[in-house]
């Protein structure tokens, strides 16, 4: 295993510590601060390995994790894999189970079936959990470096696009650590909110090249969440990420509110919420909620 470490402008000793433990497998570079996706261009571009896993400085993968999805991979002919995980906060890596057990992801076979997995169960593979061919990327191309948001969902819809096979190890190798501040998952500004958005369109223009109309729901899952996670402070933005939700004529995971799903599809998403909201509080008045 060779191990590549881009040092894009930190400040918490990564040069000391790494050129301490340089050897022939490890390669340490520090380059300017451009962002993750340059980050991971420039580490690609040096890596002479045949599988590429990605790790970011916060997250932690247990040590037989790239031995056992290759295995995978080369048992099932794959060119893609990934594996399960949990959650931890600070340094305390505990037994959680896996956030989403309940979706049947070894039935997903295929890039576009995860896609569409991904839209009408509500769910994703974190960046860390994934194991690719270098070949796939060669196929899908770099990561996107005018994209600082939802960059990882743009560059992986790619990969899965071109992903005829995918194989699953049903084992936790992997470990995302919950921070309290992360200024960049925050949408908080308006630069923030539009590189979301750019992403969430270049991710419908690619699935919209497959003539599986269902990977769709991926995308009018990214708008929704959009929408709910930013309207109360920008409202506009709010409201073109709800015109885009209402654009795609496909099932989401929604659909499984099936009041709900009603009176968006009747009304669009803004009204059919806030119809849904009155109707609940009807019923509550009435007491037929219970």
């Amino acid at each position: 295993i060779e191990i590549i470490i881009i040092d894009d402008g930190s400040t918490d000793q990564t040069e000391t510590l790494f050129s301490q433990k340089k050897n022939s497998k490890t390669q340490y570079y520090k380059i300017q601060n451009s962002g993750a996706s340059a980050a991971r261009n420039f580490g690609l571009s040096k890596a002479k390995g045949e599988y590429i896993q990605f790790l970011d400085a916060d997250d932690i993968l247990n040590k037989e994790k790239i031995e056992k999805q290759v295995s995978m991979m080369q048992k099932e002919g794959a060119l893609l894999s990934f594996s399960l995980w949990n959650t931890f906060e600070k340094n305390n890596i505990t037994n959680r189970p896996f956030k989403f057990k309940h979706i049947d992801y070894l039935s997903l076979k295929d890039g576009a079936a995860i896609l569409t997995s991904f839209g009408l169960d509500d769910w994703y593979i974190p960046v860390f959990s994934w194991l690719t061919h270098k070949s796939l990327i060669d196929k899908a191309g770099l990561w996107n470096e005018t994209i600082s948001n939802n960059d990882d969902a743009e560059f992986f819809t790619r990969i899965l696009i071109n992903a005829i096979k995918v194989a699953a190890v049903n084992e936790i190798l992997g470990h995302y650590r919950i921070l309290s501040t992360d200024s960049l998952s925050k949408l908080n500004t308006k630069s923030k909110i539009d590189s979301i958005y750019n992403s969430c369109l270049l991710i419908e223009k690619h699935l919209k090249q497959s003539n599986n109309t269902a990977v769709l729901a991926y995308p009018k899952r990214l708008f929704y969440y959009q929408y709910k996670w930013i309207g109360k402070d920008f409202k506009a933005e709010a409201q073109r990420a709800a015109k885009r939700f209402d654009a795609l004529k496909v099932d989401c995971f929604l659909k499984k509110q099936k009041q709900l799903w009603i009176s968006v599809n009747l009304f669009g998403l803004i009204k059919g919420e806030y119809l849904e909201y009155l109707l609940n509080r009807i019923q509550k008045r009435l007491g037929l909620n219970n």
